[in-house]
């Protein structure tokens, strides 16, 4: 068993990736990736410029998905601001000091909102997330000078500094994000299997995925698998909670490769495409998915099959006891008559 600071490891990790899941659309392997600091999926723009006024802008750009995740801006007429706007702080750092700027001037900033629903507009309707996610900051700084200029017109001196984060980072920084309208779209999209899965998975804290051991001879026809039968899995991701799966129940050798598990059917969705989607509960709050074909043999619980057969076995026994039993009281009653 893992010691209380492994333990602990583990739990937030696993409280990690379930958080990244609402960002990554339900794919379970890049909210592993945004857990682990892989999965970049925010690009912060920090900006300054001069025209005419002063102002300085932010920008948490969502570059997987396409949308604003935050903006805001300050315009002002106090030159000395510009000076103070340092862009190249990390991304962190520049939030906290924009705070404190617009804290400080009070009223004096001019227009700000307006500016700010001006660059949201802009950002729609210039090519701004490519090269963002690119961190390409010449182009920016083309874009972002014709953007102002056209707002202020007149011609802009603008800077700009790219970070990249993620929308994990952001959520545990509590940076105020916008949630993807386009991610819901694809929510009201999705077919009646997608609709079913989803509705299995939100019952439980984890899914991880496996696969089921093939058993030609000796296996159950998927076909015939209910819930409530036990199953063998192996489990397929390289996860933490996979992880942890393994070796709870000792399945696990010493080069890392899992073993077989033992898991008990939740659900058996039929999929329209062909074939099925088994939810089995391994452990309490995970299931396992696996997608399977139809027509497959697989490997059942041996211990629970043979416990089903002698109790066919039995029943046979118990049949032919009475048939014999109504066999012999009918001779004694034809033999009485």
């Amino acid at each position: 068993m893992p010691d209380n600071t492994q333990y602990d490891s583990f739990s937030d990790q696993t409280q990690l990736i379930n958080k990244a899941l609402k960002y990554t659309n339900g794919d379970l392997e890049k909210a592993r990736q945004m857990a682990a600091g892989i999965l970049q999926d925010v690009a912060v723009i920090k900006g300054r410029f001069r025209a005419g006024k002063v102002g300085a802008f932010y920008i948490f750009l969502n570059v997987e998905y396409n949308y604003i995740v935050n903006i805001n801006s300050l315009v002002t007429s106090y030159n000395d601001i510009y000076n103070k706007i340092r862009i190249f702080d990390a991304w962190k750092q520049f939030y906290n000091l924009f705070g404190d700027i617009v804290g400080d001037l009070g009223g004096a900033t001019e227009d700000s909102y307006k500016f700010t629903t001006h660059l949201a507009d802009a950002i729609e309707g210039y090519d701004i997330y490519e090269p963002a996610k690119a961190q390409n900051i010449q182009v920016l700084s083309e874009l972002f000078e014709e953007i102002i200029g056209k707002y202020f017109s007149q011609n802009t001196e603008c800077q700009i500094e790219i970070d990249k984060t993620s929308s994990l980072t952001l959520e545990i920084e509590n940076i105020p994000m916008e949630l993807p309208g386009k991610q819901e779209q694809k929510q009201e999209e999705l077919g009646p299997d997608e609709i079913k899965m989803r509705e299995i998975e939100a019952q439980v804290e984890y899914v991880i995925p496996g696969t089921v051991i093939v058993s030609p001879v000796k296996g159950k026809y998927i076909n015939d698998i209910k819930a409530g039968e036990k199953i063998t899995v192996m489990l397929s991701g390289k996860d933490p909670v996979s992880d942890k799966i393994a070796r709870m129940f000792n399945a696990i050798t010493s080069d890392g490769q899992y073993l077989p598990v033992k898991a008990r059917i939740k659900e058996k969705v039929t999929l329209t495409t062909g074939g099925y989607a088994l939810y089995a509960l391994v452990a309490k709050n995970v299931l396992v998915k696996i997608i399977e074909e139809e027509n497959v043999k697989i490997e059942t619980d041996k211990q629970e099959q043979k416990k089903e057969e002698s109790n066919e076995n039995m029943l046979f026994v118990y049949i032919a006891l009475l048939l014999g039993l109504l066999l012999i009281t009918g001779f004694i009653v034809f033999a009485l008559l």
